[in-house]
């Protein structure tokens, strides 16, 4: 009775152009959009700690800036 219960058993399996046509669009959902610009904005922020960290030397009273930020409570 098991095995005529489980033989019955039927899973569908999607086809390849299924998944294809269901993802093909996938960027332009809310979720994924919100995403991207997040980690757009994070790679910015990057971006300009690492020019400022380079830069450092360059800007006026720069040590009394990172004196301020150092003793901030």
């Amino acid at each position: 009775m098991l095995r005529s219960e489980v033989g019955s058993w039927h899973v569908p399996i999607p086809h390849l152009t299924d998944v294809l046509h269901r993802s093909s669009h996938h960027w332009r959902r809310p979720v994924a959009l919100a995403s991207a610009l997040g980690a757009t904005v994070l790679a910015l922020l990057l971006l300009l700690a690492v020019v400022m960290v380079a830069v450092n030397p360059a800007i006026p009273n720069a040590e009394l800036i990172r004196a301020h930020l150092m003793n901030a409570p």
